[in-house]
């Protein structure tokens, strides 16, 4: 909203160089890097360690099997929003979270926007609700927005170049797209958005010579503690972590799990978090643990399924939201919760409920003895624990 206003970016001053300063760390400015297993050296200086910490994040993954997409003026997450006008029309490589929150985002200003993907339906590939999918996709259609599913990218041309006098223009290029219908599909855009996942940063820090292990594509490989497998002194801490979600709110878990760990000898481990992920698309999608009866499957689980819909939830009428629905996954013949999906305005703050419930062993019939404010979209939260409470009636002859 900002950027549509014309307002600059605000950051936080607490993520600022002053405020970091002010609780008494000290900032060194510079490009640093590992010279041994406890020595850091910054633009010439070396520091010496007892603990260190990697928080170097992620960036996007750039496709290496696409014709002409390494040469041609694309732009990934990291850039977009320096764009100074509204491409008339954008391609977005992959149907993540970044390429469905900005495929819908600039589509409701204006621009033509088309979606490939390789699935044959969204959240595919890691085993999300097909409902949901179903929901999201129809609502980003109803803006505008083009899919173009079971699809592969073969070759990027880039027709004409931007002005670089005028940070307004944009360049052309040609998306060639094969159809599994084996049709082939040519589509001319200004903006190329290329989000088909992330890599961690774990080049040139002297990884090596830290003695610390690490997975170019999955990044540093750390144990239940946040430590390095191969340097306990050394620990890391979001995107350039191997096997942790990619969050911000996850980094931000984690950054208290090493303060604990490595400053307070705790032994607070990473398994013990429930992590919730919320994708802001209208409306919102938000998942926790084992979210659909896919992931179950995959998982080996056997499971029950218990769905509130939104259409008959009086705060969802009101503010004409009613396309949403609650899931909640259990064990088979329990209540207890394995995981949910939920889609809605605010599905965002709905999950924060379950994510608690289960980090704390609460059952979904603890879910349904709750009281929930009315009229509140978690009375459909509220709705899939009744839903549980009732399935344990008997008959009264």
């Amino acid at each position: 909203r900002q950027q549509r206003r014309g307002t600059p970016p605000i950051t936080p001053p607490a993520d600022g160089h002053d405020g970091t300063t002010s609780t008494g760390a000290q900032v060194f400015q510079g490009r640093g890097r590992f010279v041994s297993p406890d020595t850091i050296e910054v633009d010439g200086k070396e520091l010496k360690f007892r603990k260190a910490v990697i928080a170097t994040g992620g960036r996007a993954a750039i496709p290496s099997n696409i014709d002409g997409l390494a040469d041609a003026p694309y732009t990934t997450n990291a850039e977009l929003f320096n764009l100074q006008a509204l491409p008339p029309r954008m391609v977005i490589l992959g149907a993540g979270v970044v390429a469905l929150e900005m495929a819908q985002t600039f589509a409701s200003f204006g621009s033509r926007v088309s979606v490939v993907q390789r699935s044959s339906y969204l959240f595919q590939s890691k085993g999300g609700d097909k409902e949901a999918a179903e929901v999201i996709q129809g609502a980003l259609e109803e803006e505008g927005v083009n899919f173009l599913s079971e699809a592969k990218t073969t070759r990027v041309e880039t027709v004409r170049d931007a002005d670089e006098n005028d940070p307004s223009s944009f360049p052309l290029m040609k998306v060639v797209v094969n159809k599994s219908d084996g049709i082939e599909v040519e589509l001319e855009c200004e903006c190329l958005l290329v989000a088909t996942g992330r890599v961690p940063n774990v080049e040139n820090m002297g990884l090596e010579q830290a003695n610390v292990d690490y997975d170019p594509k999955r990044g540093v490989l750390i144990n239940d503690l946040a430590q390095s497998t191969s340097n306990p002194n050394v620990y890391a801490v979001g995107d350039c972590a191997a096997g942790v979600p990619r969050l911000t709110h996850m980094s931000g878990e984690m950054a208290k799990v090493i303060v604990q760990n490595a400053l307070f000898d705790d032994e607070w481990k990473i398994s013990s978090l429930v992590v919730p992920a919320v994708m802001y698309t209208h409306p919102e999608c938000a998942t926790v643990g084992i979210s659909s009866e896919d992931a179950a499957e995959r998982a080996g689980l056997e499971v029950d399924i218990y769905r509130a819909g939104l259409e008959h939830n009086d705060r969802a009428i009101t503010e004409g939201e009613r396309k949403g629905f609650v899931k909640i996954v259990t064990e088979k013949g329990s209540g207890k919760m394995l995981g949910a999906t939920v889609v809605a305005g605010r599905a965002g703050e709905l999950i924060n409920e379950i994510t608690l419930a289960m980090k704390h062993g609460i059952g979904l019939d603890g879910i349904g003895r709750n009281i929930h404010s009315y009229p509140t979209t978690g009375e459909a939260v509220m709705g899939c624990g009744l839903q549980f409470i009732n399935s344990k009636w008997k008959r009264l002859d």
